[in-house]
């Protein structure tokens, strides 16, 4: 009798012991918070009149489509290929962390931002912006450009077009290679 008392006694505590609560669940999840859409080692192709403009990998893409906040993220970092009209590289781009509105292409690209145009010149930061429709990057942060020899650095920020033919700097430190004229 004993025996069956202390196995009743233990199977009661088991079963409350293992009851969810599902609001408690919820809680722990947050399902508002995840993602509407996910992937791994994703390849992404932007387009303009059949014409590719913008190849993107990524080893992680969260898509977040809820009325209060829609965008992109791609947590674990991306590489992208710009392409020019003709469909030659004109820049690629590395991050660690970039996210895009969704209503807009608008790039918000975080840490070891690295830009590279097709003649070498390479710009890095930490934190950088990108209008995809524009064409145009920036950033209000500490910046540096380096072309062959020549490095030059923007102590709180830099804008250009995305293959960075036109950049300007703010508050400017540098090294230049000068030729010695007669």
């Amino acid at each position: 009798m004993k025996t069956r008392l202390a196995l009743l006694l233990l199977a009661g505590i088991a079963f409350h012991a293992c009851k969810t609560n599902l609001d408690e669940v919820n809680k722990l999840i947050h399902r508002e918070n995840m993602p509407t859409m996910s992937g791994e080692n994703m390849q992404m192709w932007y387009t303009d009149s059949a014409r590719l403009k913008y190849h993107v990998t990524t080893p992680r893409y969260d898509k977040y489509d809820r009325e209060e906040r829609k965008y992109e993220e791609f947590p674990q970092g991306l590489h992208v290929i710009a392409y020019d009209t003709a469909g030659i590289v004109e820049s690629t781009l590395d991050a660690k962390y970039a996210r895009r509105a969704d209503n807009q292409n608008l790039w918000e690209i975080r840490t070891q931002v690295v830009v590279t145009n097709a003649e070498g010149t390479k710009l890095e930061t930490e934190l950088l912006f990108w209008d995809m429709d524009k064409e145009w990057i920036y950033t209000v942060q500490h910046v540096r450009l380096t072309s062959g020899d020549q490095v030059i650095e923007g102590n709180d920020g830099f804008e250009s077009d995305q293959q960075l033919n036109n950049p300007l700097f703010r508050r400017v430190t540098g090294w230049l290679e000068l030729e010695n004229q007669p």
